[in-house]
C-alpha cells in the first residue's frame, strides 16, 4: 500500500513539474536557436569581408603583374634589336622571351581568379533571394529582376561540359569562357559545394549568353543565370550550369 501511494505521489509531482521544466527548459532552445542564427549571420559577414578583401589584394596584384609584362616585354624587344645587331647572343633573346611567356601566364592566373572569385561573390550574395524562391518542377523556368532558373530533368555531371564546350566552339569560333570548373578554392572558402557545377563567365542577356541558354533548355541542363550581384553592374554576372550549389 505504501508503495502504491509513493507511486502515485511521485506521478502527482511529475504532473506539477513537467510543465514547468518544459517550459524552463524550452527558453534556452530558443535562446540557443537565436544565438546560433546571430552566429551564422556573423560568420556570413566574416566570409564576405575576407573574400571581397582577397578579392581587393588580386585586383592590385593583377596591376603589378600588368606592369611587369609591360616591362618584361619592352625588354624582350630591347634585347631581340640588339641580338639583330650581333651584340647579344640567341639565349639572351630565349631568355627574355621566357620571362615574357610566364609573365603571361600570371597574368592570366590572376585574371582566372577574378573572375572565380567574381562570379562566387554573385551567388554568395544572392544566395538569399534564389533560397525565398519558390521551388521549381521538372521543366521549370523563372525570370527575377537578378536570376533566371530551369529546373532542367537531365543529371548534369561534368562530363556534360565537353558537348556544350563543342556547340559554344562551333557556333562561335572560340573557347567556352569557364571561370569555375567543379569544386575551386574559392568555393572552399566560401563554404559552398560545387563539385558538380561549372561556371561560364557569360552574361546571360548577351547573344552568346541566350544562345547558351537556348542549347541548356533544349538539353535539359538544369541552370542559374545571374545578372549580377548590383542590379545594372556585369560585375559577376554568369551562368551556373549544374543545381544549385548548397553549403557545405
Amino acid at each position: 500500500m505504501k508503495t502504491h501511494q509513493l507511486a502515485i505521489g511521485l506521478m502527482l509531482i511529475l504532473v506539477f513539474l513537467l510543465p514547468g521544466m518544459g517550459y524552463v527548459q524550452g527558453a534556452p532552445r530558443s535562446q540557443r536557436s537565436a544565438a546560433v542564427d546571430s552566429q551564422l549571420a556573423r560568420s556570413r559577414t566574416e566570409v564576405l569581408r575576407k573574400t571581397k578583401e582577397t578579392r581587393a589584394g588580386a585586383e592590385k596584384l593583377l596591376a603589378l603583374h600588368e606592369a611587369d609584362l609591360k616591362r618584361i616585354t619592352e625588354e624582350y624587344e630591347r634585347r631581340r634589336e640588339l641580338y639583330y645587331q650581333g651584340l647579344i647572343s640567341r639565349n639572351d633573346v630565349i631568355h627574355a622571351e621566357h620571362a615574357v611567356a610566364q609573365a603571361m601566364l600570371r597574368l592570366q592566373a590572376d585574371k582566372r581568379f577574378l573572375a572565380e572569385t567574381d562570379t562566387a561573390l554573385t551567388e554568395f550574395t544572392l544566395r538569399d533571394e534564389l533560397l525565398r524562391l519558390p521551388g521549381l518542377a521538372l521543366g521549370g523556368y523563372s525570370e527575377t529582376g537578378s536570376l533566371l532558373r530551369f529546373n532542367g530533368a537531365a543529371k548534369f555531371a561534368l562530363a556534360e561540359v565537353a558537348k556544350i564546350e563543342r556547340f559554344f566552339t562551333s557556333t562561335f569560333g572560340r573557347g567556352l569562357p569557364i571561370s569555375a570548373l567543379g569544386q575551386t578554392a574559392t568555393h572552399d572558402r566560401m563554404r559552398f559545394d560545387h563539385h558538380n557545377a561549372v561556371d561560364v563567365a557569360l552574361h546571360p542577356e548577351s547573344a552568346e549568353g541566350q544562345s547558351v541558354l537556348n542549347f541548356l533548355r533544349q538539353a535539359g541542363i538544369p541552370f542559374i543565370a545571374f545578372r549580377g550581384a548590383v542590379p545594372g553592374a556585369a560585375t559577376g554576372a554568369h551562368i551556373h550550369i549544374g543545381k544549385p550549389s548548397p553549403r557545405l
